[in-house]
């Protein structure tokens, strides 16, 4: 698969036009077509980095369309573009996520040009350097660094912990987002050397915030560093090592994960858990969990996925999903994150609603490791403040 190649389907010639212009302008080879089959032969003869989808056509919805690509392995940047609502988007993009293709966003019909250019310029400029040579030279570098993104306590507004991110920046090339990073760390071998660093780097800051309000931090991980000698044994030797008590150390494995690896993880998680470390299922509804799979997992709580989330108090179908959600999560005996809390508003639906937690940027947006304590010290919770008043 070349690097630049961008190829389009869509009915709409003047909305292709502008899109295959701007491709063009950021390096790529463009090709547009409003043909179904044409679409689905050149995915395979091409072989495109990019594909612009539109959900609404007339042979072959969007849906059908990523199905399709999902069976074929298609590893290509999926950016969706269309003139239908936006909740209906972000619902196909969590479906393409489920299945395994890496989405790129939304956009909407008449699309903001600016934005359309940061995306394809961001896929390029990342595609363009990655390697697994890359990546292991970022670690002997250390060029990875960790953000921390509060998580509060929607009863009382307490700040219960943060969730550690990692950001790569390139020497040469800037900013590379997780979303192109972590794929190539998850077809190679070097997965549990990237668990392990940011592990520790977790753990070594843990130790400077020493006498803060820190109950836990969660790290992300994968399938990966579910083996033999996986994360669980990662996770006791660096705590005993660094002196922090395993209790406040949350694993996170996404649904998705959990479920085409039900086995693994679940032993792995079971590890975890005799050892005293929390468990999280993340970006929960967009994996179709089986019922059975999940109640048999040994985790501590459920991160509703964003999708649902961010505009659940304006969103209905969203907001019926999310409470069903956080009802299933209490039915299990389980807590539950909302993540993705971007206005007061959705906050008070979550706290309503009975969700235990909150992630987002309303509440605090990802930081360095240093501004953690002084951010602390002049949080003030959200959870007193009134819900806004609607016009009537």
């Amino acid at each position: 698969m070349a690097s630049n190649r961008l190829l389009v389907i869509d009915d709409d010639p003047a909305s292709s036009a502008i899109i295959g212009r701007i491709a063009r302008g950021c390096g790529y080879d463009a090709i547009i077509t409003t043909d179904t089959e044409d679409f689905l032969s050149r995915v395979l003869s091409w072989e495109p980095s990019v594909i612009v989808l539109d959900l609404s056509m007339p042979e072959m919805d969007g849906d059908q369309v990523m199905a399709w690509l999902a069976q074929q392995g298609c590893k290509a940047h999926i950016l969706i573009v269309s003139g239908l609502e936006l909740a209906r988007m972000q619902e196909a993009e969590a479906t393409g996520r489920s299945l395994g293709l890496n989405m790129a966003g939304v956009l909407q019909k008449s699309p903001d040009l600016e934005k359309i250019r940061d995306i394809f310029r961001e896929i390029y400029d990342a595609a363009g350097v990655l390697s697994i040579e890359d990546m292991t030279e970022a670690l002997i570098n250390r060029e990875i660094r960790l953000v921390y993104q509060p998580q509060i306590d929607l009863k009382n507004g307490a700040v219960v912990g943060f969730e550690a991110l990692a950001r790569w920046n390139h020497p040469k090339r800037g900013p590379v987002p997780p979303a192109t990073f972590i794929p190539l760390l998850e077809a190679n071998e070097i997965m549990n050397d990237f668990t392990s660093q940011i592990l520790g780097m977790a753990l070594d800051d843990m130790r400077l915030w020493n006498g803060a309000t820190v109950a836990r931090v969660s790290i992300n991980a994968s399938t990966a560093n579910c083996g033999c000698l996986g994360i669980d044994e990662m996770v006791r030797s660096q705590c005993i090592d660094k002196g922090i008590d395993i209790q406040r150390i949350t694993i996170e494995i996404t649904e998705r994960a959990a479920m085409t690896e039900a086995s693994q993880v679940h032993a792995c998680l079971a590890r975890l858990h005799e050892l005293g470390a929390q468990a999280s299922i993340d970006d929960f509804g967009t994996g179709y969990s089986s019922l059975v799979k999940l109640n048999q997992l040994p985790f501590s709580e459920l991160k509703i996925d964003r999708s649902f989330i961010t505009d659940s108090d304006s969103n209905l179908q969203n907001g019926i999903l999310a409470r069903a959600m956080i009802d299933l999560a209490h039915n299990l005996n389980k807590k539950v994150v909302g993540e993705g809390v971007e206005s007061l508003e959705t906050l008070h639906c979550l706290r309503e609603w009975g969700c235990d937690f909150a992630q987002g940027y309303f509440i605090g947006r990802p930081m360095p490791p240093d501004e953690v304590i002084p951010w602390l010290r002049q949080y003030a919770s959200p959870v007193g403040i009134s819900r806004p008043r609607t016009a009537d």
